[in-house]
C-alpha cells in the first residue's frame, strides 16, 4: 500500500497536477449514497431515525440516531467513519456496537452519503460541531456523557471535536498522527505538507490538551497507516488522562474489530466507557 501511494503521489507531481485540491480528494474521498438510496439491514439493529443536520454555512448533512436497546441510554456515541464510506457502508459498524445498549448516532460529513458539499478541514470542523449541536438536542440524550469515536479519517474528526468540546470519552481506530507524517511517510520523500494538501489535520498536536479518558485500537499489520501513529497518540495523551492503547496483532486497516473478535472488541469498549462513565 505504502509503495502505491509512492507512485501515485510522485506520478502526480511529476505529471503536474500538484494542486492542493487534487491531492486533498485523495484523503477524503468521499462516497456518495448508491442510486435510489440506502437499504439498511434492520436484522441487528431494529429501528432508527433519520437525523438531518443544517450547518451554520448552509450544508445539509444526512444521517441516523439508532435509541440504545435499554441498557445504558444514558450514553450516546457519535461515529465518524473513514474515507470512502458513508452511511451505507458504516451500518455493519454501528451493528458491532449496537449490543452495548448505547444511543448510536452517524451523520455523514459534507460530501459523503445524501450530504451536501466538498470536505475541507475548515467544512468538516463546522459539520462536527453542529452534528454533536443536533445529538445533544434530541430527547434523552445526556450531554455530559458523549463518547466520540472515529475510524481512519473519521479519527481526524473524533479528535478534533474532543479538543473543541471534551467528551466523555474520546475512542479511536486506525488513527494517524497528522496528514504531514502520514504524507512523509507513505511517499518515502520529506515533501512539505503544504506542497501536496492543504489539511493538516495534527492529531498529534491536539491530544496533549484532551483531557477525556482516550482508547485506541490499531492492527500491527495495517499498511495503510501504521501502527506507531496510535503509539504516538496514546504517549502525547496520556499526561492528559486516562490513556489505553490496544494493539491488536494482525490486523489490518479494515479489520480491527473482526480480528479480535466481536465479543472481545465490545468487552474492551464496555470495560473503558463505562468505568469513565458509570450508571447514574
Amino acid at each position: 500500500m505504502k509503495r502505491w501511494l509512492a507512485i501515485t503521489f510522485v506520478a502526480a507531481l511529476l505529471g503536474g497536477a500538484c494542486h492542493r485540491e487534487t491531492l486533498d480528494s485523495f484523503f477524503y474521498d468521499p462516497l456518495p449514497a448508491p442510486a435510489g438510496g440506502y437499504r439498511l439491514s434492520t436484522a441487528v439493529i431494529p429501528a432508527y431515525q433519520t437525523l438531518t443536520v443544517t450547518t451554520p454555512d448552509g450544508e445539509t448533512l444526512n444521517g441516523a440516531f439508532i435509541p440504545s436497546s435499554g441498557r445504558r441510554a444514558d450514553i450516546t456515541v457519535i461515529y465518524f467513519h473513514g474515507q470512502s464510506n458513508n452511511l451505507g457502508t458504516t451500518w455493519p459498524r454501528l451493528e458491532y456496537l449496537y449490543p452495548l445498549g448505547y444511543n448510536l448516532a452517524m451523520v455523514d460529513p459534507r460530501g459523503y452519503g445524501l450530504s451536501t458539499g466538498t470536505p475541507t478541514e475548515a467544512g468538516l470542523h463546522i459539520d462536527e460541531l453542529a452534528i454533536r449541536a443536533a445529538v445533544v438536542a434530541l430527547p434523552g440524550v445526556d450531554a455530559t456523557r458523549i463518547v466520540d469515536y472515529g475510524r481512519s479519517l473519521g479519527s481526524g474528526l473524533a479528535i478534533d471535536l474532543a479538543f473543541t468540546v471534551a467528551p466523555a470519552v474520546l475512542i479511536t481506530e486506525s488513527a494517524f498522527a497528522s496528514i504531514a507524517a502520514f504524507v512523509k511517510d507513505a511517499t518515502y520523500v520529506d515533501f512539505p505538507s503544504s506542497f501536496v494538501a492543504s489539511s493538516s489535520w495534527d492529531n498529534l498536536a491536539k491530544v496533549p490538551s484532551i483531557p477525556s479518558p482516550y482508547l485506541l485500537f490499531h492492527g500491527t499489520a495495517d499498511l495503510y497507516v501504521d501502527t506507531k501513529y496510535s503509539q504516538e497518540l496514546a504517549a502525547a495523551h496520556a499526561p492528559a488522562g486516562t490513556t489505553q492503547l490496544i494493539l491488536v496483532p494482525g490486523a489490518d486497516h479494515d479489520n480491527v474489530p473482526e480480528t479480535m473478535g466481536l465479543d472481545v472488541y465490545r468487552a474492551a469498549i464496555q470495560t473503558f466507557v463505562e468505568t469513565a462513565i458509570p450508571a447514574p
